[in-house]
């Protein structure tokens, strides 16, 4: 059988690989995605997806999978508890499964082909790419890998992070009556700061049912399980839920994310917010540059353009959230307990997630009134 040839072939069809299938195939390149599971399929995620992020798609997303739009934020630390409104969308709360699936239809229409198929291994020689699937071989010009953090190829290009540089998260979707959600978390995050080494807790309040998850660091995080059953316990959830766990790379930390003809997306590349494990924004905006680089720039320079075109985006983003997480979870009780004590801090801070300010705005703002607010907790 002859070797089949594409101009871009993408390991992963999640949000990253979807946004670079399309942004690939509307600059008129062949491209395959190539995914091991079926979609839709179930994503263990809290699904909190910032305008930003929305920005970033050219469609708009139907009310079907729009299941909560979120204006404010309770936070928890210790005994303190601080809610917040803003009087605007920070967020919407999708559901995973179809918003995935709808990412990938998009690729579809734009031309996109897609075949079931596990990547296995890849090599470069003579300017091509072979891609070895657990079926057979294909060729392209360009692999992206979007295969998540978890995949084996992505440490061909990255290499292995360490347990200080990756989280682990454990999550649980917990069925309820629309109404009683409502009157719990009316349009709010429930965010709950000193339950997870590393990390925190959160309840957000989707269409007929609360996700429920805790994450941290994996290496203080050392009983991810006896945590989460401990949180829902408190939180008034039965213990006897299906959890699904995932890990997710700390971003921020240097990475090499392309190398080659082969670049790294989304979470394989490492891009995700250090201090709340976010990546659905950072995945959806490095699938578009890869595609656009790909399609754009000569062969030799893509990978170099790729990088640039991150930095440029996001870059410094990343790296002041890890610097942000770094301060918060080294003195949690000076950090955390000022976010759930001073409504002036939590009112700042929540506006980064309406992307209103950057961590680094927040940074420079927050750092000068450090030693009033922390007068004001005692």
């Amino acid at each position: 059988m002859p070797v089949e040839m594409y101009d871009l072939i993408v390991a992963g069809a999640g949000p990253a690989g979807s946004t670079a299938a399309r942004a690939a195939v509307l600059q008129g390149l062949d491209t395959l995605i190539l995914e091991k599971q079926t979609f839709p399929r179930y994503k263990p995620c809290g699904g909190a997806l910032s305008s930003k992020a929305t920005a970033i798609l050219d469609y708009s997303l139907p009310d079907s999978i729009c299941e909560r739009a979120i204006t404010g934020a309770r936070v928890h630390f210790r005994d303190r508890v601080l809610e917040k409104h803003k009087g605007y969308n920070l967020t919407t709360l999708v559901d995973r499964s179809r918003f995935d699936d709808l990412l990938l239809k998009k690729a579809q229409e734009g031309g996109a082909g897609i075949i079931n198929q596990k990547v296995m291994d890849f090599s470069e020689k003579n300017g091509f790419i072979s891609v070895k699937t657990d079926e057979r071989t294909y060729q392209s010009r360009f692999l992206v890998i979007a295969s998540g953090c978890q995949d084996e190829l992505r440490s061909r290009i990255c290499g292995r992070d360490g347990r200080d540089c990756m989280g682990i998260c454990l999550v649980a979707d917990i069925k309820e009556d629309d109404e009683k959600i409502r009157e719990r978390l009316p349009e709010i995050l429930d965010i709950h700061f000193g339950v997870a080494e590393g990390g925190y807790g959160w309840i957000f309040p989707h269409r007929g049912y609360y996700s429920v998850g805790i994450g941290g660091l994996s290496s203080r995080l050392s009983h991810p399980r006896r945590t989460m059953l401990q949180f829902l316990r408190k939180n008034g959830f039965p213990e006897s839920q299906r959890l699904h766990g995932h890990q997710i790379p700390q971003g921020g930390n240097k990475r090499q994310y392309a190398l080659g003809r082969v670049l790294l997306a989304g979470d394989a590349a490492g891009f995700v917010d250090a201090f709340t494990g976010e990546g659905i924004y950072y995945a959806l905006a490095s699938g578009r540059i890869a595609g656009q680089v790909i399609g754009e720039v000569p062969a030799q320079e893509v990978a170099r353009a790729y990088e640039k075109g991150c930095e440029k985006v996001f870059g410094a983003e990343l790296r002041y959230a890890l610097f942000f997480s770094k301060m918060m979870h080294r003195y949690p009780e000076i950090f955390m307990r000022i976010l759930a004590c001073q409504e002036e801090v939590l009112d700042r801070y929540i506006e980064i997630a309406a992307a209103k300010i950057s961590y680094k705005d927040f940074i420079r703002w927050l750092l000068p009134r450090l030693p009033m607010n922390l007068l004001r907790t005692l």
